[in-house]
């Protein structure tokens, strides 16, 4: 058993700095141009000062050009930190295949980062990476712990393998906004609606009418209410995200939704728009046909009045809130690259955001993106050199999650006055100076030592995406990962989903056939799937 959770506990799970804590209890001390971190210089015995060791240390971490061995902030921090540090420049597109040739080589990064948390187990087995002891965790690298733990509980957890902790979960912070729900606006004006649809019964009258009574006025039966998309929604108002690896909890234990009996539901009311024309036929291919992935070209083309696609962003309307500028000027916000695709098209279009619709049991929500974002792990070399772990755990914690903002910031961004400046510092807001306007400067400079934290996003927009409700109802997997055997059985069990949703919503297959499809997925795998998961699920919920 022992075992098998081992290999359960190794998964995949699958933006910035934002401000959430003030500054005044680091353990920090400014001085003019660094900053020496309290601890750094040991005393004997007989509290004499002595020499501290100096650390060489590798280092890999996100990348968007090289670093320069001689870059202005990776030596603010070696003077800071008492110690050299090697970044390894591995180009972010071919970070694997470089990185696994100097593993064959011999060569461990002593912070390693690994990019895809499924990538996890397989480092551990080949014992390139180190246990970090929670102790020394807690004890070093406190702040990582606190804002996780605060704003993410649970994640952590997720970097442990038969119980011990091999990577420290690198979370997003803006992931906790849910999908939106956007309509045509102009196209409800058109049909006599002027409600946002708060239930399913609600939508679904929406739907019919953009699908029956020409919402455009071209006099041509043209229209759809919603495409693939959209359909997430419905799911959602079942309680489930069938077509994703999703997991909620019932009864105490991990559930995957494509399977539940109440996506048969979702799958007779999406048949029935299907065969009354309100559901788009060409649904099967889905909403992008090209290009940027977020554009949901059935909707910019005036095809499709409700869609689920991209990220809230996407959608931010020009001048949707104000932003101050680098002059200390109030400016409208630009628009998001989705909504500015819409107005090049049909530029006397407008959208409005709804809520998902709550379903006949109550329940709603829609998909919300999966938060773990990769692991930080130390290498196997550095743990067996005393005090190395320690002092990597005190840097990267310095960088990623100090209480300070301006601490933060100037990790990321380099030097306030020469690389940044402040616009709204209470909000975590700041400009890069025209210089190094649309460089990779930071990155070059060494400004790049940090992983990402989850702080609360407090930024303007966030506050607007807080005011559009996009923080509410999403449906967040409980299960972020894929154990061994989703890795195993992930090829097959897709496709068998896939193919019984498809034909039973296109009405190739009756409804009758889900019962089937279900017994079919679980002899493919699905089965062995659920057992893992809930051995680990069982083993480390909170």
């Amino acid at each position: 058993m022992k075992k098998v959770i081992s290999l359960i506990l190794a998964m995949i799970m699958v933006m910035s700095l934002f401000a959430g804590c003030s500054s005044d209890d680091q353990s920090t001390e400014k001085t003019d141009s660094t900053t020496k971190v309290e601890g750094s210089e040991a005393k004997d015995k007989d509290g004499d000062v002595k020499e501290e060791k100096r650390y060489e240390i590798s280092w890999t971490a996100y990348q968007k050009a090289p670093t320069d061995p001689d870059g202005e902030m990776l030596k603010y921090f070696e003077d800071m930190f008492n110690v050299d540090i090697d970044v390894w420049n591995l180009e972010h597109n071919k970070y694997e295949e470089m990185l696994n040739v100097r593993l064959a080589a011999g060569e461990v990064p002593d912070l390693f980062r690994v990019r895809k948390p499924d990538q996890l187990l397989g480092y551990v087995n080949q014992g390139v990476l180190a246990e970090i002891p929670e102790d020394t965790l807690n004890q070093y690298a406190p702040n990582i712990v606190q804002v996780t733990e605060e704003n993410a509980p649970g994640f952590l957890d997720f970097g442990k393998v038969d119980g011990k902790l091999y990577g420290i979960a690198s979370v997003n912070p803006t992931n906790i906004f849910r999908l939106p729900i956007i309509y045509r606006k102009d196209w409800m004006e058109a049909v006599g609606v002027d409600k946002v649809p708060e239930t399913l019964e609600e939508f679904e009258d929406l739907m019919y009418k953009f699908a029956k009574e020409d919402p455009d006025g071209n006099g041509i039966n043209d229209t759809y209410g919603l495409s693939q998309d959209g359909m997430i929604a419905i799911f959602g108002a079942f309680g489930g995200v069938p077509h994703k690896d999703y997991w909620i909890e019932q009864d105490g234990k991990a559930v995957y939704t494509g399977t539940m009996p109440e996506m048969k539901e979702a799958v007779a009311l999406l048949n029935k728009w299907y065969e009354d024309g309100v559901l788009d036929p060409e649904f099967i291919t889905g909403e992008n046909t090209g290009g940027y992935w977020a554009i949901s070209h059935s909707f910019v083309n005036g095809r499709i009045g409700m869609t689920n696609k991209g990220n809230f962003y996407h959608w931010t309307p020009e001048g949707a809130f104000s932003m101050v500028d680098a002059e200390g000027n109030e400016v409208p916000t630009e628009a998001g690259a989705v909504y500015k695709e819409l107005m090049l098209v049909q530029p006397d279009a407008e959208i409005v955001f709804g809520q998902p619709p709550v379903g006949p049991t109550g329940i709603s929500g829609t998909r919300q993106y999966n938060r773990l974002m990769n692991f930080y792990g130390i290498g196997v070399y550095a743990a067996q050199e005393e005090g190395k772990m320690e002092k990597i755990l005190e840097i990267l914690d310095y960088v990623s999650a100090n209480p300070d903002i301006e601490v933060r910031t100037t990790a990321t961004k380099g030097i306030r006055g020469k690389h940044w400046e402040w616009v709204n510092k209470d909000k975590g807001e700041a400009v890069t100076l025209d210089e190094y306007k649309d460089t990779d400067y930071s990155y070059e400079i060494g400004a790049n030592l940090n992983m990402t934290v989850p702080f609360k996003p407090i930024n303007t927009q966030a506050e607007w995406a807080y005011e559009e409700g996009f923080h509410l109802n999403g449906i967040e997997s409980v299960i972020q990962v894929a154990t061994p055997k989703m890795n195993e059985y992930s090829a097959e069990l897709k496709k068998i989903r896939e193919e019984a949703y498809i034909s039973m919503i296109a009405g190739d297959k009756p409804l009758s056939y889900f019962e089937e499809f279900v017994e079919k997925y679980n002899a493919a795998g699905g089965t062995e799937v659920e057992e893992e998961v809930n051995e680990w699920y069982t083993a480390n919920k909170k």
